[in-house]
């Protein structure tokens, strides 16, 4: 149960046994009651209320394909998916459950537009690809807390799904929001809220490759105070020497609101992970496989904290102030030595939000955001690491307006200074100081969706929902970019983008299909040209590199009964590399008009899950095309040699079935049998995937639910 003022979500709340809530110390005004179950519709009501007066409202739900979550991170508030212009899709903890999802990587698959690629193996460094952008295209948060590298990098291997709530992931770019790294998407991973009276949870799983996962989380909510927690560990043996993988991860959340004028919340995140890292064992085209590397290993620590204030000085103004710090590092052990690189970042955010009228919402801002990194490849003349820092002072504004009962008009503005200081000269000594720079970029957004046809109840043909949205996304360059090169002026990355589409609703909502175009053109992209492995510092960088992606994103989603639930996706999407600025051709050994690396053109994704009382029966499964893809051994040396490194990587399905079963209230068994084709394929190539495997685990809750 969720409670809107103008726009603005003022709380949550967990209904009893008996379908009971409250919302205590509320202002007069008018509020938006929003209730939500998994299968169901979701029901809202418009409710006026006096400082001094209690109301009682029922909702009424039905079945229904279509989820209407409060999303967090499409906008600077709160919003209801179905108000949103921007394609948003979101995967909750019931569907995460039913997949048996162990990390958030495998939540990830099978979201329209989105292509995950894996090394292989748990552990093994995962990257995500938006709608054709690169890798180090999204911004992914936990709880809002920015956690990319310094330049954007993100590895997903090591986020676990225990404790998470929900998983929001908004396709186009998002900079006018978020700034810097947000060029092709956010992710972001929402972890649990104390909810009602205190409720705790294990669970113990074993499983192929001699796995072995450990969790255990609770939650409450008494007298203003909420409270969550979760503790995990997962061990694996791997499928070869060296290939063996520990996670261990914690969240904590805290927020106190005695009434919905003041809260104050703080959230934690930690994940300490340690990685064999074998290379690549399976195809080997260049014929310069070596062997399989005993000895590299990865080491990392991941953490985040974040602390924020609201308060609601009137029915009218609310003040929200956020504060947050990530750090993220490395250690990696091979044969030829030691390295590390060391990441943080902080963020101050103030913004206000002004109701203009209940159906307008004004928010602006101010955003400090500074961020760097320390490498063992980002050296001075006499060979030592030096501190390399960045900041950004960010402006910004966001209207969100309701000009109808059908019409939802967002848009925003936000202008970002970067600014990079003075750096040393590099480890050869051979390249001018790094002068400090300064660059300002502008990124707006747009978005509206439109309800142009809601029939009564019981009608075949049900709603249709119009969206769309424009905006630019931009990437400020990483610590190699910037100080591996002699260019010490480059622009930050760049992306403009648009998207429209339409969702149909029939049967009263036990049906809902949506069809969504995109375009994606990526400009000032980096480029590495010239120079030699001998002498680093010859190699010239410049935003010089173009591309583009479009395509269309289909997705379908059917309940015909409570018990039964089937959902599916495809997407189309071509790629095109186009000619360097100031050229006819792209940089070498790329080609104009080749497609993107590691970007299919056909991919598709099923899920069926049925229940019936205490069993659940659950299946799904991944398609993916033939994609291009580098020479998995020696790609840079294959290239400089002149030998073949570009190559394709042929499709695959890999499909998953599994289930559970409620022993008691309180115990529950499940199992889950993972690539059952036993198929042979290699997600990103050279890098085998995981043969046939199975899971199985008990599941307990304490009180019974």
């Amino acid at each position: 149960m969720s409670l809107l003022a103008p726009l603005t979500a003022l709380g949550e709340r967990e209904t009893d046994a008996q379908g009971r809530y409250e919302f205590a110390g509320l202002r007069g005004g008018v509020y938006k009651l929003v209730a939500s179950v998994p299968g169901f519709s979701t029901a809202s009501a418009d409710v006026e209320v006096s400082e001094a007066e209690a109301r009682t409202v029922d909702l009424r739900l039905k079945i229904s394909a279509v989820e209407q979550h409060v999303v967090v991170s499409a906008s600077l508030e709160r919003t209801l998916a179905p108000e949103i212009g921007s394609s948003v899709s979101v995967v909750d903890q019931p569907e995460m459950e039913a997949r048996g999802a162990q990390s958030v990587l495998e939540v990830l698959r099978g979201v329209p537009g989105v292509e995950v690629n894996q090394t292989g193996r748990r552990g093994g460094v995962t990257g995500v690809f938006i709608r054709g952008g690169n890798s180090n295209y999204n911004l992914v948060m936990i709880d809002g807390v920015q956690i990319n590298q310094f330049g954007g990098d993100f590895d997903f291997a090591p986020l676990t799904v225990d404790g998470v709530d929900r998983v929001e992931i908004i396709r186009g770019p998002q900079s006018a929001l978020y700034g810097s790294n947000a060029v092709a998407g956010v992710i972001n991973v929402v972890t649990r809220r104390g909810e009602g009276p205190p409720h705790f949870t294990a669970l113990a799983e074993v499983g192929s490759f001699t796995t072995r996962r450990f969790a255990t989380g609770g939650s409450g909510l008494k007298r203003g105070f909420d409270w969550a927690y979760d503790l995990s560990r997962l061990d694996s043996g791997g499928v070869v020497k060296n290939d063996n993988y520990r996670n261990q991860a914690a969240f904590l959340s805290l927020g106190y609101s005695r009434s919905p004028r003041r809260e104050f919340d703080f959230h934690l995140f930690g994940n300490a992970n340690d990685a064999g890292a074998p290379g690549p064992f399976g195809s080997d085209p260049d014929h310069i496989f070596t062997g399989v590397d005993a000895v590299s290993r990865d080491k990392q620590d991941l953490f985040g904290y974040q602390g924020s204030y609201a308060e609601r000085l009137s029915g009218r103004f609310r003040q929200v102030v956020t504060g947050s710090v990530a750090t993220n590092r490395f250690l990696f052990h091979s044969p030829f030595g030691d390295s590390f690189s060391h990441n943080l970042r902080g963020v101050l955010n103030t913004r206000s939000e002004i109701a203009v009228s209940n159906k307008d919402v004004l928010v602006v801002g101010f955003e400090y955001n500074r961020e760097q990194i320390k490498n063992t490849y980002i050296a001075d003349a006499s060979n030592t690491p030096f501190l390399l820092p960045r900041t950004s002072l960010a402006y910004f504004a966001e209207n969100r307006w309701s000009p109808g009962a059908r019409w939802f008009v967002t848009t925003g503005l936000r202008v970002d200074d970067v600014r990079t200081r003075q750096l040393p000269t590099d480890a050869f000594g051979l390249r001018p100081l790094l002068p400090t720079s300064s660059t300002a970029k502008v990124n707006p957004r747009v978005s509206v969706a439109y309800l142009p046809y809601q029939p009564a109840g019981g009608a075949w043909l049900g709603a249709t929902r119009l969206h769309g949205s424009f905006g630019t996304g931009i990437r400020a360059p990483n610590g190699f970019e910037l100080a591996f090169t002699n260019n010490p002026r480059l622009k930050p990355e760049k992306s403009v983008s648009f998207d429209s589409g339409v969702e149909q609703r029939f049967f009263d909502g036990r049906a809902v299909l949506d069809a969504t175009y995109f375009y994606n053109r990526f400009e000032d992209q980096s480029g590495v040209f010239g120079g030699s492995l001998a002498n680093l510092s010859s190699f010239v960088s410049a935003n010089l590199g173009n591309a583009r992606a479009q395509g269309m994103e289909l997705s379908a989603r059917v309940q015909p009964t409570r018990a039964l639930e089937v959902d599916g996706e495809y997407t189309v999407l071509g790629t095109s590399i186009l000619a360097l600025d100031g050229a006819s051709l792209a940089l070498s050994p790329l080609r104009v008009g080749q497609p993107l690396v590691r970007r299919p053109r056909n991919s598709g994704f099923y899920k069926v899950t049925w229940r019936r009382g205490r069993l659940t029966l659950n299946t799904n499964a991944y398609v993916r095309g033939a994609v291009l893809d580098v020479e998995p051994n020696d790609a840079l040396g294959a290239c400089a040699l002149g030998l073949p490194c570009l190559f394709t990587n042929k499709g695959y399905i890999r499909a998953d079935a599994g289930f559970s079963y409620a022993l008691q209230r309180d115990v529950q068994i499940y199992g889950r049998l993972n690539n059952l084709l036993n198929q042979k394929y290699e997600e990103s190539f050279g890098f085998p995937a995981l043969h046939v495997n199975f899971l199985a685990g008990v599941r307990f809750n304490f009180p019974a639910e």
